[in-house]
């Protein structure tokens, strides 16, 4: 039996779109969740905590002027 050409061009047809599976789906969904966590969770980090020292430094909660009294003494 011969395959007529309107199967063959149904065959040759690619469906729109990106061509992902549909399988990856959920592991695109879980590493979206987990990266969109991991940033959020870096910048509250590093914008909220007092005892990083990142950026600017802040004079008071330095320990400098403790060790110039120290040594002064």
């Amino acid at each position: 039996m011969r395959a007529t050409r309107y199967l063959l061009n149904a065959a040759q047809k690619q469906k729109p779109g990106l061509g992902i599976p549909v399988e990856l789906t959920p592991l695109f969904l879980a590493m979206g969740v987990a990266m969109g966590s991991a940033c959020w969770f870096s910048y509250k980090k590093f914008r909220f905590d007092t005892s990083l020292r990142v950026g600017r430094t802040n004079p008071d909660r330095s320990g400098l002027q403790k060790v110039l009294e120290e040594n002064k003494n």
